[in-house]
């Protein structure tokens, strides 16, 4: 048997020739010429049919079978077949269930399978059930973006260069073996590779940092290399824009401050969807093979030596500059330009210039603080920016009332411009960006702006809770003006004109009878009440009120009642010396 050519060019001027010879054939002809391309390539009949008509365009034209399309297996069965695989697939894409063992568990647990292995694959495939046909159908959709700047993919890494005592290491493939990691992981400090791409323009930045593992303030320290400005290189600004994985320090909550204050969207991926940012996991390969291929025979000897020959390299590369070598980029439907040449094409408000690292850093360790408006709708709010207090007007604010307390973050961009982040009932909150009141003032401190007295009057506009407010002043005095409502507070008129039951329908309710139930009388002891005894002076005092007039009163009283005199002796006592001219002679007894 000839060996079988490549599906080539020549393939297809063999199945052309062959088409033409098949139509001239005389009855009964056409099956030796069918034989000998089949022992050609070694192709089944069906087999040659098809490449016939894909390749050639030609048909036998033989009438289709009634029943094609048909099967005598069950369809449950089938789709049990498929699901049993689908769910083998590992993490990784590798399946691990194939149709023989499919089929033997779905018939031992009650389908019925009445077909081969092989017609078992042809259904499935056409029924687009099979692992490798639901892999496909996840194929990316291709992105776009507006302009350069517009988006930018980050993607941290293990660089393959590490440095130990002030040597360059290179990591082996040995030592990504399995068995062999333990090896890596006794460096403690390896080197990180850092990569921004810009997705309109493909422009590629690397940045290496020697670290035990990612970090907020290694990425912080990235972000202001890749955004700011650098001496020799023409590549800054910050994103709209910013794709990236859910790692730690992506996630974190100064990472995401910061970005919030740059107003950065901030989009992540799931796990092991890397294709979602297919632009700088190629440009991870770019810098891998392009530029860290090249330490093997000309070594740097520290993380410093390296960034310096990366920004070297990303320069070269972005402007199409390496000597004997192509770097343009290549996309469908435009001609290979260099990344530099179409970067450049932003326009100056697409060009957003990253703030100084000072200021960048207060927004990545400050958090959100909470103001309250005031009573002319107004928030007064210290910018990191400004010199003092600043004030911004939230009148017309949806979801804004006096006396609310709102989140506010302040952002980078704009003159000292804030954000409002304004809790909903439905769980979603609204946010505003603002800008501080720009007043021109009088002499006397006053804003231009304001209305003078006497002259001209300007109300602010309805707030949420005015609109409301008013929506409910209407049902409380239906068909009545601002004017007639305020009479009718003042006179307190019945509300919603008197016409509300909300206390005659009491009486009329019919209560449930009920038993009366017996209880446990409580026995209370009365409570004893004493008047403390009154003194002797006291005493002296309330009988000469009731004429007894005695020289030695106070002695006597004193001898008599040496505790103080009971108020109820008192009538005792005047009856006792009403009855003598003196007081009796006390005398020892015993």
């Amino acid at each position: 048997m000839a060996t079988a050519p490549t599906p080539t060019h020549a393939t297809r001027q063999y199945l052309c020739e062959l088409a033409r010879r098949l139509d001239a054939a005389q009855h009964g002809g056409k099956g030796a010429l069918l034989a000998e391309a089949c022992a050609l390539y070694g192709w089944s009949t069906g087999k040659l049919y098809t490449e016939l008509e894909r390749q050639a365009g030609w048909t036998s034209g033989r009438k289709t079978r009634a029943d094609k399309g048909r099967t005598r297996q069950g369809e449950d069965a089938l789709a049990m077949v498929a699901a049993m695989q689908r769910g083998s697939v590992r993490a990784n894409g590798k399946q691990t269930m194939f149709t023989p063992v499919a089929a033997s568990i779905a018939a031992n647990n009650g389908q019925d399978i009445v077909v081969s292995t092989r017609q078992l694959n042809r259904l499935t495939r056409a029924r687009r059930l099979g692992v490798r046909q639901q892999a496909e159908s996840h194929a990316p959709t291709e992105l776009r973006s507006l302009h350069p700047n517009h988006v930018h993919q980050v993607d941290p890494s293990l660089c393959l260069v590490y440095y130990l005592r002030g040597e360059q290491k290179i990591i082996r493939d040995d030592e990504f073996y399995k068995n062999k990691l333990d090896r890596l992981a006794k460096v403690q400090f390896k080197c990180w590779r850092y990569v921004v791409y810009d997705h309109a323009s493909g422009l590629v930045l690397p940045w290496y940092v020697e670290a035990a593992g990612e970090s907020p303030l290694n990425l912080f320290k990235f972000l202001m290399h890749a955004w700011g400005e650098q001496p020799g290189r023409r590549f800054h600004g910050v994103p709209k824009v910013l794709m990236w994985d859910k790692g730690s320090a992506n996630t974190a909550s100064a990472v995401q401050n910061l970005l919030a204050a740059l107003e950065v969207q901030s989009i992540t991926h799931a796990a092991g969807n890397a294709r979602a940012k297919g632009g700088v996991e190629g440009g991870n390969n770019l810098v891998e093979t392009q530029l860290e291929s090249r330490l093997r025979f000309d070594p740097v000897h520290s993380v410093a030596e390296l960034n310096a020959a990366a920004a070297a390299w990303s320069e070269a590369y972005n402007a199409n500059a390496i000597p004997h070598q192509d770097t343009r980029l290549r996309r469908n439907g435009m001609e290979p330009i260099a990344r530099y040449d179409l970067w450049m094409k932003i326009r100056a408000d697409e060009l957003r210039i990253l703030p100084p690292v000072e200021v960048c850093q207060h927004f990545l360790e400050g958090k959100p603080v909470t103001r309250t408006v005031s009573r002319d709708l107004t928030l007064t709010y210290a910018h990191p920016r400004a010199e003092g207090s600043r004030t911004y007007n939230v009148a017309g604010l949806a979801g804004v009332c006096a006396g609310d307390r709102i989140d506010i973050s302040p952002l980078l961009f704009g003159d000292c411009a804030i954000r409002l982040r304004v809790p909903r009932f439905d769980g979603e909150d609204l946010l505003y960006r603002l800008e501080p009141e720009a007043h021109e003032l009088d002499t006397w401190g006053r804003p231009l702006s304001a209305p003078v007295i006497g002259q001209d009057y300007a109300r602010r506009p309805d707030t949420d809770a005015d609109r409301a407010g008013k929506a409910l002043d209407g049902l409380l005095f239906p068909g009545m003006s601002a004017d007639q409502m305020d009479k009718a507070r003042r006179s307190n008129a019945a509300l919603m004109g008197g016409m509300v039951d909300a206390i005659r329908h009491l009486e009329h309710i019919d209560i449930p009878a009920a038993l009366p139930r017996k209880g446990t009388d409580i026995t209370v002891a009365a409570p004893v009440f004493e008047a403390p005894p009154m003194t002797h002076f006291e005493a002296a005092k309330a009988l000469r009120s009731r004429g007894i007039e005695r020289a030695d009163l106070h002695p006597w009283l004193a001898a008599a009642y040496p505790d103080g005199v009971p108020a109820a002796e008192l009538d005792t006592i005047v009856s006792r010396l009403k009855g003598t001219t003196q007081a009796p002679r006390l005398q020892a007894v015993g």
